[in-house]
């Protein structure tokens, strides 16, 4: 965060919106921040410009009439990676805030519910989340495979996001994944097939999840992620897209072998709060819970449901 005030762009072209912004912001201490309005993203992306520390965040309208749904949120984070961008809208519609989520935004706010409270926690956290995210890629907490954070890294920022927890009152969905069957893949088809196996499940993972969700390789086949409750988003929404998003990649014909995930989830929870190794623990033992719900094929080794978890039941094959 830059010295002195809190410097956030506001890309909207209603000026009644942005009165309402000021007089927000004006509600919590006018001199903590200083809000710069532009109405267009070619201005928007010029006030940016190379040097992203000019800017500690952009509060994004998504009703722009300069843009066309998400357009300029992707052209924005695109532009500025690095700076965290909070979108706003009319209307509370889920879909959309996931989108926008999952399209590299920080969080999403409805304009009829932003208070000034709300409205200066959201930037805080914004900023805070997205500078831990920076120093950790600085030090040596990631997986040199899958570039996801390893052990140490989840551990050294989960610490901090349930500070971020504590303080907005927010849980926080912990998804512990496991890839079936990778020691069938390395003895099938060659320890590199398998480390192509990871690599998919990571980008598998990449795909389902936003951003800014801390997502870690904990060893051997293990993944965790990390993802706190926000508009519109909980474990079991983001559990049922990663199952479709598998199903989508399983389909594909020119596949060497089939991915099967097993998982468990856990919460925590500000209100009960829980060790990170006894949450994590938790969820573990219920991901082998699913994987024992599964059964063996005798032929291939490859886990196959059972008649009340359907599945693919895919025998793994090389690829001719």
């Amino acid at each position: 965060m830059s010295p002195g005030p809190i410097r956030v762009l506001v890309l909207a072209d209603s000026e009644r919106d942005v009165r309402r912004l000021h007089g927000a912001v004006a509600a919590r201490g006018a001199a903590q921040f200083q809000l710069v309005h532009v109405t267009a993203v070619a201005e928007a992306m010029r006030e940016l410009g190379e040097d992203e520390r000019r800017f500690d965040a952009v509060l994004l309208d998504l009703e722009l009439t300069d843009g066309d749904g998400l357009d300029p949120l992707e052209q924005l984070h695109e532009h500025a990676p690095k700076t965290p961008i909070i979108v706003m809208s009319h209307i509370e519609d889920d879909a959309l805030a996931m989108r926008a989520l999952k399209a590299g935004a920080q969080d999403s706010l409805v304009k009829g519910q932003v208070d000034g409270q709300l409205l200066v926690r959201a930037i805080r956290y914004a900023i805070e989340r997205q500078q831990l995210h920076a120093a950790l890629r600085e030090m040596s907490l990631i997986d040199p495979l899958t570039q996801l954070y390893n052990r140490r890294g989840l551990i050294t920022l989960a610490r901090q996001l349930y500070k971020v927890a504590d303080r907005m009152k927010k849980k926080v969905s912990h998804i512990f994944v496991d890839l079936d069957g990778l020691k069938v893949i390395n003895d099938g088809l060659g320890h590199g097939v398998g480390d192509r196996a990871l690599l998919e499940t990571t980008d598998l993972l990449k795909e389902t999840f936003r951003d800014s969700d801390i997502m870690a390789r904990m060893g051997g086949d293990e993944f965790v992620v990390l993802a706190m409750e926000n508009a519109g988003t909980d474990a079991e929404m983001w559990t049922a897209r990663l199952q479709e998003n598998l199903k989508q990649r399983n389909a594909r014909a020119d596949r060497a072998f089939i991915l099967s995930l097993s998982y468990g989830i856990v919460y925590y929870d500000p209100d009960a709060p829980r060790a990170l190794d006894d949450l994590l623990q938790r969820a573990d033992h219920l991901m082998y819970e699913e994987k024992r719900a599964k059964r063996m094929s005798p032929a291939s080794g490859v886990l196959l449901p059972t008649p009340s978890k359907p599945f693919p039941a895919h025998i793994l094959t090389r690829a001719d």
